[in-house]
């Protein structure tokens, strides 16, 4: 009768398993995690390799036959330049939701090139007309107040004589110029 007492006073405890059995799963994972990351700093390229892969790629293009960027070579003193009228003139008008307002922008464009290359421009500007119009368009409209704002307007410049020149496939453009730019915002 003693024996049935004790057993019913002391409750059965569950017991997980042993500590030992933890610290070999702990082990287990930090070993696995460890290999993962050697694994990871073995096939994750370095950025100074990504960088002279790119370089390597870039020769290796170059030496296929196609065409490196070229750079705009810079007009000297005595070299004379022509202002060549970019088309019609520009009316953009744009919805900004965000700010819910209505933004029209009006100006025409003109471009400086050197004057020797004034027959290619031509010829190169009438063929791609509609592409430059788009990205102009593009251009603005993507444009922040700031830079709609800017009295020099130089960001926005700067974005289309790079477009422009992309467009034409040749650096013949040396410069933009606004004309009777207006912008207004409702």
């Amino acid at each position: 009768m003693a024996d049935s007492a004790n057993s019913t006073a002391t409750p059965d405890v569950v017991k997980g398993p042993p500590m030992k059995a933890k610290l070999q799963i702990l082990g287990g994972i930090l070993v696995l995690v460890l290999l993962e990351c050697v694994v990871a700093y073995l096939i994750i390229p370095s950025p100074q390799d990504v960088i002279r892969a790119a370089e390597i790629q870039a020769q290796d293009g170059q030496s296929d036959g196609m065409l490196p960027k070229q750079e705009l070579e810079p007009l000297s003193a005595d070299e004379e330049t022509v202002e060549v009228d970019l088309g019609d003139p520009f009316g953009i008008t744009a919805y900004r939701p965000l700010s819910e307002s209505t933004m029209r922008i009006d100006f025409h464009l003109y471009a400086t090139i050197r004057a020797s290359d004034e027959a290619d421009f031509a010829a190169a500007i009438a063929k791609f007309e509609k592409r430059f119009r788009e990205q102009v368009i593009v251009t603005v409209r993507s444009s922040d107040d700031g830079e709609l704002t800017d009295p020099s307007l130089g960001l926005l410049k700067r974005k289309i004589l790079e477009k422009t020149n992309n467009i034409l496939g040749k650096p013949m453009v040396h410069s933009i110029v606004f004309s009777e730019f207006s912008f207004v915002e409702q």
